[in-house]
């Protein structure tokens, strides 16, 4: 028989062992709720992802139908454009106005004809034999009509069935006018020739107006376009047309005979084979010889300009001023060589030469020279250029100066000034011999 005594360390034993179990229990059942929450998770998770993707599949469902509306909308009014664009309810209008008018126009003329007879008749009876009349009348008037049509198809002229048409359907509203105006009065005898009337009208202008579609193959909107840009264009070519008249009542006024030129020029040219502006720049050449705007009284007035500006030019040139700077350039660039010492400038002299510190030095010709420093027989030097060869003179610019000459009406009045405008510029020797050589022509 065992003893119910336990020792200390038999007691603590199975206290650590079931302290141990219960943190097994507690571990476990914690990750059990661990487990049972990540599944929970999970599954809102799905359940969120299912929700998006129906709400996704509900927005695409809802964008397809959206552009199935639209597009069934737009193919719609494609339709509803295309009818209005080819007339088609005028066209089925016309056709139910023809239905109608044959069947009102039929019946009134069957009983006009199959109610004749001969005045001698006592007992007349139904004129069967002139029931077939109204058919062949009506018939006959759209086979008019229809000719038409096939007359524009072929590109034949189209007037004949027009008069073909509106001759046999005259005939046929005059005799349902005269029947209907005999039985019922003047109102219905109006009435029943209008249906014979007005149904091959209309089929003829619709056949017009196909036929005036077919040629212009434009929607409406490039033809609103067209007419827009089209009314832009007359109000600038009206705007245009008040400037010319304007510019042709000042060159009337102020320049005469240069504008009945213009006038000459315009009438000889075919309409729009010339412009205005070229017309008028012959005009003037044929009046001046000169550029445009420039007269021979204005080319005078501009020398007498240019030579009194060259002659102011010329006094400054000779003022004190200059005859100082003359003598100290001669006394610098001689200093050291005499009289007849070398023209080289001495180390003293002015640095770089003649033109030494930038500053500009006036050739000095020997004459000048010798009258400037007063007889004291200092003698300046003259650096010259080869000389290039002479430009052979132009026969245009010959041709120019003698327009020139014959516009100013002496040779004598010829200058450089004017010659270098005439032949539009170039260097003076080569102007003076064109002027020189004009006027051993004009004096020979």
């Amino acid at each position: 028989m065992s003893s119910g005594y336990r020792s200390r360390q038999e007691r603590d034993a199975d206290v650590a062992k079931t302290r141990a179990e219960t943190e097994k229990l507690r571990a476990e059942a914690a990750g059990a709720a661990q487990v049972a929450e990540v599944g929970a998770a999970k599954t809102e998770t799905d359940k969120l992802a299912e929700q998006i993707k129906q709400a996704k599949l509900r927005k695409q469902l809802s964008e397809v139908n959206d552009t199935a509306k639209d597009d069934n909308s737009r193919r719609k009014a494609q339709r509803r454009e295309q009818r209005a664009e080819d007339g088609h309810v005028f066209k089925l209008l016309v056709n139910i106005v023809m239905t109608l008018g044959l069947l009102a126009a039929l019946p009134a003329q069957i009983s006009y004809f199959i109610n004749l007879h001969r005045p001698d008749d006592k007992n007349p009876s139904p004129a069967w034999s002139l029931a077939p009349v109204p058919f062949f009348l009506e018939i006959l008037a759209w086979v008019g009509v229809q000719g038409t049509k096939w007359a524009h198809r072929k590109g034949l002229p189209r007037w004949p069935f027009w008069l073909l048409t509106a001759s046999l359907a005259a005939t046929a509203g005059y005799i349902n006018m005269a029947h209907g105006a005999a039985e019922y009065g003047i109102v219905a005898g109006l009435a029943l020739a209008a249906t014979s009337v007005i149904g091959p009208l209309l089929a003829e202008v619709r056949q017009y107006l196909e036929s005036k579609a077919a040629e212009d193959g434009r929607s409406l909107q490039q033809r609103a376009k067209d007419r827009r840009a089209e009314r832009d264009a007359a109000k600038v070519r009206r705007a245009q047309e008040k400037v010319w008249q304007t510019e042709d009542e000042d060159r009337a006024e102020e320049y005469p005979n240069e504008f009945k030129e213009f006038r000459r020029i315009m009438i000889a040219y075919p309409t729009g084979a010339i412009s205005r502006e070229t017309a008028w720049e012959r005009a003037w050449d044929t009046c001046h010889a000169l550029p445009l705007s420039v007269t021979a009284g204005s080319l005078a007035a501009r020398e007498v300009a240019r030579t009194a500006i060259e002659t102011l030019l010329e006094d400054a040139d000779r003022s004190p001023e200059s005859v100082a700077v003359d003598l100290f350039l001669t006394a610098a660039f001689q200093s050291g060589g005499g009289d007849d010492g070398p023209t080289g400038a001495p180390a003293g002299g002015l640095p770089g030469g003649p033109t030494g510190g930038g500053s500009r030095a006036r050739s000095v010709d020997p004459q000048e020279t010798a009258t400037a420093l007063g007889g004291k027989g200092k003698r300046a030097i003259r650096v010259r250029a080869a000389k290039a060869p002479e430009k052979p003179l132009s026969e245009a610019d010959l041709d120019k100066v003698r327009r020139l000459a014959d516009g100013l009406g002496d040779v004598d009045k010829l200058s450089l000034s004017n010659v270098r405008t005439a032949v539009g510029g170039g260097r003076n020797e080569y102007l003076v011999r064109l002027r020189d050589a004009v006027r051993t022509e004009r004096q020979k």
